[in-house]
């Protein structure tokens, strides 16, 4: 289980900290309010409007609970950080990037390829939710990276990787 910390410093125009101001977290562009926790670890998770209250400095902050805690998300969800203290400020930021996206590692050691007109090729099942993830491959009887011939996604969680001989490799695909 992980949380990702998030902090931040609410200002007004002048550049001066905005104390006690009612602070809100969001799933992005929704007004459906997202669970947080207010320590990097024990407590429970909540989503009840306001989650934070900005410090006498405008400070605040708050966790988010990736996919392995009970109230937490998955990449590549995103946030809406709402804030307020009436007759002073008001105001948001929508679509903010708190779960990180990379760099995530998988690793599998390839022995049996498909043969394809030129050369071979093999699927790497990642689940890493990516497109156009960063493949590294090492010959395991050299001892070093090589280039694979060709790299293709498939989905986004397979990609295909082309070597021109069948030979044992471990393929290290990086977020």
């Amino acid at each position: 289980m992980a949380r990702v910390h998030f902090w931040q410093f609410l200002l007004n125009e002048e550049g001066y900290p905005i104390p006690a101001a009612d602070v809100t977290i969001y799933l992005a562009n929704t007004l459906s309010p997202a669970y947080i926790y207010t320590a990097e670890s024990g407590g429970t998770a909540t989503l009840t409007a306001p989650q934070v209250t900005t410090t006498a400095e405008g400070y605040f902050e708050f966790w988010i609970g990736d996919s392995e805690e009970s109230a937490g998300y998955s990449v590549p969800q995103k946030f809406k950080i709402v804030w307020e203290k009436i007759g002073v400020a008001e105001g948001y930021i929508d679509n903010v990037d708190i779960l990180p996206n990379a760099p995530r590692y998988f690793r599998e050691t390839i022995t049996t390829w498909t043969s394809a007109a030129t050369g071979y090729y093999y699927d790497l099942t990642h689940g890493l939710n990516n497109s156009y993830p960063l493949v590294r491959v090492w010959n395991t009887s050299l001892g070093e990276v090589i280039d694979p011939w060709k790299i293709e996604t498939q989905t986004a969680q397979v990609t295909r990787v082309y070597l021109l001989a069948e030979t044992n490799i471990e393929a290290v695909v990086l977020g």
